[in-house]
């Protein structure tokens, strides 16, 4: 009887090939769109999830200062005075460095070095693949781990153990050869110094006339110690150590990638993405259900007639409900299978956007299996649901007295409605998105980025000045100069106990700003190799409340001149004081002419190789720099965009359905107002009135909390365009538009219709 009752709803989807394509197609896009989206919320939730004892690890921080670099002293203490902790290692990571590496062979840029210890070993299970001492991975203080990769970039087949690597200014040996860190891991590095050493410590400063370090502390709790009492046991003992931390807490490993609240080098994921594409894909999945409802529905009420004829010869409820729930099964396994090859075709689409590399082997994974099992549950019950309620309220009287729900009209559908609100609502996100994204690649920054080359020279890699004064011979490179920080990346800050500013300095040349284009726009420039003087920007005097600036001083040195504020971090931030005193250093920053970049880097790379001995270089434009700020704006707006396009497509396949059905029951309506005279604009506006009514409605929904969501988002900005009319007003006209392209071609052909051939139906 069940294989009797899966073959009639075969050939009952096969009789509506078009209704039937489009319904399961529909859902199997939205559940292939959640699905991606589920599985990259998963692997983003468990990031650090498969180091052994991941539960009991934690990383202290300081609640006063909100950071997690605290004094590297504290090391010994956590280690000595508390029983409750199992192990404690020192963490530094320079991960946005690229530091220059030479071994006897060969030099290359590495990005990610790891100062830490051996008891680092003992707290994260990193796999060790060659070591001279396997009970100790840094054998000595000299010491230097390289992963896998790295080894084979600097040494290729030679044993890396025992070879001498200069890393940076940092002479070490080669101690061990580890695997390379987990994708799914948010510390990552590809070298390893021993930070036993006091120079191989990544974080120096000078303070109360003593250099000092700072590092972030990992430690191991020990089984069944609880974190808060060793938080109370840590900040009763830290009383008599103010100097190194005042007040402390414990932050879970597993909270970090996901945290940005604490400033670090560790490799962060975006959690307000996470959130946005959690809400978009439950709203694609609504959307998709709502739709594939529609069509059911439709489907079952062109056969009522089917319905009558059963009941009529004796045909129960029971016998009724399981041939549609047969019919249901088989649409929603459809959708399954069709969704898993959709999902297996877009997931490199989605891994490119989001620079992941997700796979379809996530979904054996408890969480998502279950997510799976509980939608196809959800989705089933709430198939059946609208069909029961027919069979219960289907009157045979009704039926043999031509009295069908077949014949009633809706003017009010919620269903359609919502689906609108969801793509005006995405829509508006993508303009609003767009437009930000593009004033921040065109807002002025107070400096000129555009042909602006950045070279960041290495440690006694050559004279800098020599560098400089012969690239300065060619006629395509206009201006240069050397400095100790940069647009994009100063180090150097200073912040006294009673501000409540921080103040930035630049030690640079005094062609520094003739090269950026900044305006000097009060004062006069220092004299070359004035220590005693010193130019600040705009927000230097806001920030100390100076109106006049002539008798004022800065860390000792006479402020000279005040320049135009400058950006020199991303338009997420406000403008910060900064300093620019008189000085030089290892960044070279040249103003080039843009008609032939080409033939300048070429003679740039050939003074470089002239200048320096297998040295790599190493240089980055600032415009793309800066234009790499906003990478996980552009995340978002690339994932949006994408699942605007589905939802508008599933949108699309349900105004089609109802169009559909619309002329399906006005047939002998449409033939009889032909006979009379009717136009067939007139025919077209009967049919079409209603799809715009529901726009005009969605648009009146979608429009707040558009509104309300982009302000939001654009509150991360310190610099920011305004919420216009004209991005809900294009919003709703694009999808008033696609609305009406979509239904107008069924509903020409029902207007066109012959109507003697509309008089014959049913």
């Amino acid at each position: 009887m069940f294989l009797k009752k899966l073959k009639i709803s075969f050939r009952n989807i096969l009789r509506n090939k078009v209704s039937s394509t489009i319904g399961i197609m529909g859902f199997a896009m939205g559940f292939s769109i959640c699905l991606i989206i589920g599985i990259y919320i998963y692997t983003e939730t468990t990031v650090d999830s498969h180091f052994n004892n991941h539960e009991r690890i934690f990383r202290v921080v300081d609640t006063d200062s909100k950071t997690s670099s605290i004094d590297y002293r504290l090391n010994d203490i956590l280690l000595s005075r508390f029983p409750s902790i199992e192990d404690v290692c020192p963490l530094e990571i320079q991960a946005n460095i690229n530091a220059p590496i030479y071994s006897s062979t060969s030099s290359v840029y590495v990005k990610g070095l790891i100062s830490t210890n051996n008891s680092f070993f003992n707290i994260f299970s990193v796999k060790i693949h060659q070591s001279l001492d396997p009970s100790k991975p840094f054998i000595d203080h000299l010491a230097s781990i390289l992963t896998a990769s790295t080894a084979r970039k600097i040494f290729g087949d030679t044993n890396p153990l025992g070879q001498h690597l200069k890393v940076g200014h940092m002479e070490t040996v080669v101690s061990a050869v580890i695997e390379d860190f987990d994708l799914t891991s948010s510390i990552q590095g590809k070298i390893l110094v021993n930070s036993d050493n006091k120079n191989f410590r990544l974080n120096s400063n000078w303070a109360n006339n003593e250099v000092f370090y700072r590092t972030n502390h990992y430690i191991l709790l020990k089984d069944h110690a609880t974190t808060q009492a060793c938080v109370a046991n840590i900040n009763k003992e830290l009383s008599s150590f103010e100097k190194y931390a005042k007040n402390v807490k414990l932050q879970p490993l597993q909270d970090i990638y996901l945290d940005t609240s604490t400033p670090d080098q560790h490799r962060h994921g975006n959690s307000k993405l996470l959130y946005v594409l959690a809400i978009i894909g439950g709203l694609i999945l609504l959307l998709s259900l709502f739709n594939y409802i529609n069509y059911l529905i439709t489907l079952q009420l062109k056969r009522l007639n089917t319905i009558g004829i059963k009941k009529t010869t004796g045909a129960s409820f029971s016998n009724l409900l399981g041939s549609f729930l047969s019919e249901i099964m088989i649409w929603v396994g459809l959708a399954f299978l069709i969704s898993l090859g959709i999902t297996f075709l877009v997931m490199p689409w989605f891994n490119n956007i989001l620079e992941q590399q997700l796979t379809l082997t996530a979904i054996v994974s408890l969480p998502i299996l279950l997510g799976i099992i509980l939608t196809l549950l959800f989705v089933m019950v709430a198939s059946i649901t609208p069909v029961v309620v027919m069979l219960r309220k289907f009157s045979l009287n009704d039926f043999l007295n031509e009295k069908t729900i077949l014949k009633k009209h809706k003017t009010f559908n919620p269903l359609t409605i919502f689906q609108i609100v969801v793509s005006i609502f995405l829509i508006t996100c993508i303009i609003a998105i767009s437009n930000q994204l593009n004033y921040v690649k065109t807002k002025d920054l107070g400096f000129k980025k555009e042909a602006l080359l950045l070279i960041s020279i290495p440690y006694k890699a050559l004279n800098y000045q020599s560098f400089k004064d012969e690239l300065l011979k060619h006629p395509t490179i206009e201006k240069g100069t050397l400095s100790a920080g940069i647009p994009g990346e100063i180090t150097k800050r200073m912040q006294g106990k009673d501000w409540k500013y921080t103040l930035h300095f630049i030690s640079a040349e005094d062609d520094f700003l003739s090269t950026f284009d900044i305006k000097l726009i009060a004062g006069k420039l220092p004299e070359q190799n004035d220590k005693k003087s010193c130019l600040v920007n705009e927000a230097t005097l806001r920030a100390m409340e100076i109106s006049d600036f002539t008798k004022e001083e800065v860390n000792g040195m006479r402020i000279s001149g005040v320049v135009k504020d400058f950006n020199f971090s991303s338009l997420h931030n406000a403008v910060e004081p900064v300093v620019i005193e008189s000085g030089t250093g290892r960044d070279l920053s040249l103003r080039i002419n843009s008609n032939n970049i080409a033939h300048t880097m070429d003679y740039v790379r050939k003074v470089w190789a002239d200048m320096t001995s297998n040295v790599p270089l190493e240089y980055r434009f600032y415009d793309d720099w800066f234009d790499s700020m906003y990478k996980k704006e552009y995340q978002l707006g690339k994932a949006i965009t994408i699942c605007a396009i589905i939802a508008l497509l599933i949108t699309c396949f349900g105004l089609l359905g109802h169009i559909f059905h619309l002329t399906t029951i006005r047939t002998k309506e449409i033939g009889i107002r032909k006979v009379n005279g009717a136009k067939v604009s007139e025919i077209l506006t009967m049919l079409n009135k209603d799809f715009v009514k529901w726009v005009v409605i969605a648009f009146v929904l979608a429009c707040p909390v558009a509104y309300y969501a982009m302000d939001k988002w654009l509150a991360n900005f310190a610099y920011k365009t305004e919420l216009s009319w004209w991005i809900f007003a294009l919003a709703g006209i694009l999808a008033l538009g696609i609305a009406l392209l979509t239904v107008s071609w069924q509903s020409w052909k029902a207007a066109t219709r012959n109507p003697v051939e509309a008089l014959r139906y049913e």
